[in-house]
């Protein structure tokens, strides 16, 4: 049987303001059809599948300290000078070098590239995440000493910056997921400085990479965990994220049950999945949190035009 591609996104948006448990389609507003009826074929997603559909990484060759800062399409800032670099074997860097940026600041851009803001499994409210690379001749380069001069401005949200916000790094498990680890940023520490100023973030790093303006959020709220079911496909095939949009937050679910998460919340489930044809299918459903949540998967036919318009309204 031909194979088919199939991840399932779904992103959980709480909003205060709904109160109801309602089902979305997705399309030309014709009635509800037959959820997806495929007893197999199905695989585990790539983790790099939905990349393409979101923002991509910037580029710039730097030839000398007038070509800095590198400016993302999104605001970034980047000041990176050779001065501060080192080659994989600890030799000087010279000029020209690449810098190459990835921008997410919306929780579209973190669900397809699949970058939740959870750090050891806490929510994150997140300002934004970023990913710096610089190359030399093909060799990825690092920053050479934790006291450097390299300096990344964030712009702020509304352009109000949140005094609370910190620094956190990226770093990668065994399994390839990428958690978010505060740097230590006191005065004895050497991971770094963040601190915000009119409408923007200044971060002074010790490292570059994966680098997120967050802070942590302190549930007044009681806790509990979503599960997920899907008969077809089968969970372990199925990518599940969760969005908090006034935690402006995005959490992974793996192996069907959510991190901690807070009760009462207003809930927007949504789910996708593509076959190798790219004919998509999709899920949607506002709910309220409960206690011991519990939510069936269930796919119907869409399209990746009206899904990826869903997304950008998150």
């Amino acid at each position: 049987m031909k194979k088919i591609t199939i991840a399932i996104l779904s992103v959980i948006l709480f909003a205060a303001s709904c109160s109801k448990d309602r089902s979305i389609l997705l399309g030309d507003g014709n009635p509800e059809p037959d959820p997806v009826e495929q007893k197999d074929g199905f695989v585990a997603p790539d983790p790099t599948t939905f990349d393409k559909l979101g923002t991509q990484p910037e580029k710039k060759t730097i030839k000398s300290d007038n070509d800095l800062p590198f400016i993302g399409k999104q605001g970034t800032r980047v000041w990176l000078y050779t001065r501060d670099l080192k080659l994989p074997n600890g030799g000087a860097v010279t000029y020209p070098f690449e810098i190459e940026v990835l921008e997410l600041f919306t929780p579209k851009d973190m669900i397809l590239h699949q970058m939740p803001t959870v750090s050891n499994g806490r929510l994150l409210t997140t300002a934004g995440e970023l990913l710096i690379k610089a190359y030399k001749d093909g060799q990825e380069l690092s920053i050479a000493n934790r006291v450097n001069s390299t300096q990344i401005n964030v712009p702020a949200k509304g352009g109000r910056v949140d005094g609370f916000m910190g620094l956190f790094y990226g770093e990668e498990l065994k399994n390839g997921v990428v958690d978010w680890v505060p740097a230590d940023t006191s005065r004895d520490g050497q991971g770094g400085v963040i601190f915000g100023e009119q409408d923007k973030y200044t971060i002074f790093p010790s490292r570059i990479g994966w680098i997120n303006c967050d802070k942590f959020y302190d549930f007044t709220e009681a806790k509990t965990t979503i599960s997920f079911t899907s008969e077809t496909p089968s969970i372990d095939k199925i990518l599940v994220f969760l969005y908090f949009p006034d935690l402006k937050s995005v959490m992974q679910v793996y192996k069907s049950v959510s991190g901690q998460v807070p009760v009462g919340r207003n809930v927007k489930i949504v789910a996708y999945a593509v076959t190798e044809d790219e004919k998509y299918h999709s899920f949607l459903q506002e709910v309220v949190v409960a206690d011991k949540h519990k939510v069936e998967l269930k796919l119907t036919p869409t399209t990746k035009e009206a899904l990826m318009k869903y997304l950008d309204g998150l």
